[in-house]
């Protein structure tokens, strides 16, 4: 018999810290959502006079109440990337004490919404971390570029 945890675990009211400007964060009314919004969270290198190494670092941290050791919370990235050959994308998403890392290699370009099941410890925030990271080799003018657009998580899915 498969048994379905309830949770009276919430989120909000509103994100308590953040690291840069350009994004927007909403809360559903029963503050067991929210979608945050990047403008401009992306690493970029375009021709051979960028340097071979581009990164970008976002963090923000938004209370987490009521939750239960091991509850399973979903959270879900998304963007696009596009690496010429020779050049590369790397993706890590991180809550709390929980990552996942996403890796797109040379001559590919594709959308993409990655998951991290983020398994509730006794934390009373989700801090929330994106690290991205453009390169190529030195003498390359591949080009590459990173972004990410949204996190979005519900708690009630599991």
């Amino acid at each position: 018999m498969l048994q379905t945890l309830t949770s009276d675990a919430t989120f909000g009211p509103g994100p308590t810290f953040n690291t840069d400007v350009g994004f927007d964060i909403a809360l559903s009314p029963d503050k067991k959502a929210f979608t945050a919004l990047f403008g401009g969270l992306e690493a970029i290198i375009d021709g051979n006079s960028a340097p071979p190494i581009v990164t970008r670092v976002f963090s923000f941290s938004i209370p987490l109440k009521d939750t239960k050791p091991g509850q399973e919370i979903p959270f879900f990235v998304s963007g696009f990337a596009t690496a010429q050959k020779g050049a590369n994308a790397h993706l890590i998403f991180t809550v709390n004490d929980q990552s996942m890392v996403a890796y797109l290699p040379g001559e590919s370009q594709e959308g993409f919404v990655h998951q991290l099941n983020y398994k509730a410890t006794d934390a009373t925030e989700a801090k929330v971390t994106v690290f991205l990271l453009a390169n190529r080799d030195s003498k390359s003018d591949a080009a590459v570029h990173l972004n990410v657009t949204a996190i979005d998580t519900d708690i009630t899915k599991h």
